[in-house]
């Protein structure tokens, strides 16, 4: 197994265990233009903020277990959630108009 799908592995293991609706989770990977490995973790709405914790404490703890694994495959990865594909591409509209606006400042 490839360092990107056990890494998906462990994400799909820690999101199942803290979420009430598993069967309405979903973990897409993809790959930024810098080469990172991105993972979009799609929720019911009410299991986002479970995921998320207190003050995004548990976001946070994520992230930071999934940087540290990664760093030993030399990958760089990026978490993000959401609840269902609505917002996911949103938030892809929004990231594409900000590397525009920020390759046309450069």
């Amino acid at each position: 197994m490839d360092a990107p799908e056990a890494l998906r592995e462990f994400l799909a293991y820690v999101v199942a265990n803290l979420i009430d609706h598993p069967q309405q989770a979903s973990i897409a990977i993809s790959h930024s233009a810098a080469g990172a490995v991105i993972y979009r973790v799609q929720l019911a709405p009410d299991d986002v903020r479970h995921v998320i914790g207190k003050n995004g404490l548990t976001i946070s703890s994520i992230r930071s277990l999934m940087n540290t694994a990664a760093e030993k495959h030399g990958l760089k990865v990026s978490l993000k959630v959401g609840a269902g594909q609505d917002d996911l591409e949103s938030e892809e509209s929004a990231e594409q108009e900000q590397q525009q606006g920020d390759a046309a400042s450069a």
